[in-house]
């Protein structure tokens, strides 16, 4: 096999890949012994895969460099976009689902400007008590996510074919560079908004350890592609030695990042020790729990189709009397949102449609679907009918055995 970079740095390459993907895995099977939150694991396992995947594409660069920048590195660039929206519906998981962001944390915060010099301005201001906002920001960063999957191909095509490549390299170029920055800045303007509810839950390690990754993969290849053009780094008609220095960099340092991904998303927080009195979900269901996607089907479908976010299937009482400069509040009430029994109940103008108590469902539209929230958390009691167990060394870490605890100590105590 040709070796397109020094032995010995092959070998580090080797040694960092495996290494890196042995504590990630180490980590994410740890995850999966630990199953007790599944809507909030799941999105972590699909983040954690980030290292082992990595590692192993960046290995076949340094190998087969010519196979790997047109089949290999297609499927590292869409799995890249894909961890962007998965960190987004992780913050939005911590912070309690899209319905408390909507209709709770959001309420009495004043909307904020778009922080662009100039068009800040000009722009409307973003109100995330309204669910239209909240959607327009949603598909900002989804739209990345079904956009790589355009661009990979096309420049594959283009690549393969050598279609126009003054004309066609540049667009799709351009058109990635717009999609991500549009998809970034939407993760942004999120954070910006909701930033005070998110301090609580230290979410700064887990935000550099995904955007870590991207920025060095982004930028290292720009300067090495800059140096490249440049002259300093070797370039010929068969090998982009450029490219295969960036991947041979990216491969030593996933061991940095796989450290950070065992700190930032430790499975200790899932274990029995943390969740004494919670059940756990055996490892085959929870596997296919994690990799069954059924719950991004139904998420891309209801954010592409947008018909599920409006004031109905947001509903809320205390939006009325949100903060003076919010959409929202103007908005419910002209959607139809009405008060009665002197405030204790309330209700939405509808034919035929009666005064009825606040409900959290209200207003179903296309065919009677309902919202569905994915952040519900809740455990489900040990029965041979569902795929959970009960850890049977949990009991020593439950409440009763702390206060059983504390009881002993005190009775020594002098």
């Amino acid at each position: 096999m040709i070796s397109y970079i020094p032995k010995w740095w092959l070998l580090l390459c080797l040694f960092s890949s495996i290494l890196s993907s042995a504590i990630s895995m180490g980590s994410i099977v740890q995850q999966f012994f630990n199953y007790r939150k599944p809507f909030e694991q799941r999105l972590v396992v699909r983040i954690q895969l980030m290292v082992p995947l990595f590692s192993a594409t960046c290995l076949l660069a340094c190998l087969i460099p010519q196979i790997a920048q047109i089949w290999i590195d297609p499927i590292r660039e869409i799995y890249e976009s894909f961890v962007i929206y998965t960190f987004f519906s992780l913050l939005t998981l911590i912070l309690g689902g899209e319905r408390k962001i909507i209709t709770e944390l959001s309420i009495g915060k004043a909307p904020i400007r778009h922080p662009i010099p100039f068009f800040g301005r000009i722009l409307p201001v973003v109100d995330m008590s309204d669910p239209r906002d909240f959607l327009s920001i949603k598909r900002g960063i989804l739209q990345y996510v079904w956009f790589k999957p355009l661009y990979c191909i096309g420049t594959m095509i283009c690549m393969q074919n050598d279609w126009y490549p003054e004309f066609w390299i540049p667009f799709w170029t351009i058109s990635y560079n717009i999609s991500a920055s549009l998809s970034l800045y939407n993760l942004a303007l999120f954070w910006k908004c909701l930033y005070t509810d998110l301090q609580k839950y230290n979410p700064w390690p887990k935000f550099l350890c995904v955007k870590l990754i991207i920025f060095a993969s982004y930028w290292q290849g720009t300067i090495i592609a800059i140096l490249s053009k440049c002259g300093v780094i070797n370039h010929d008609t068969d090998v982009d030695y450029g490219y295969v220095y960036q991947n041979a960099v990216l491969c030593v340092e996933m061991i940095g990042f796989a450290l950070g991904h065992l700190v930032a998303f430790n499975w200790s927080a899932y274990s029995s020790k943390s969740i004494p009195e919670g059940s756990r979900i055996r490892v085959f269901y929870a596997l296919r729990d994690c990799f069954g996607f059924g719950d991004l089907v139904w998420d891309f479908k209801v954010t592409f189709l947008g018909n599920l976010y409006n004031y109905r299937h947001f509903n809320s009482a205390e939006a009325v009397v949100a903060h003076r400069n919010a959409r929202s509040r103007l908005g419910r009430l002209q959607a139809g949102f009405r008060y009665s029994d002197g405030g204790r109940s309330n209700y939405w103008v509808n034919d035929g449609e009666l005064p009825s108590q606040t409900n959290p469902a209200y207003g179903s539209i296309e065919n009677n679907e309902p919202w569905i929230d994915l952040a519900q958390d809740s455990y489900i009691p040990e029965d041979p009918n569902y795929p959970v167990i009960w850890d049977v060394d949990a009991y020593k870490y439950s409440r009763d055995m702390e206060a059983l605890r504390q009881n002993v100590r005190r009775s020594y105590l002098p």
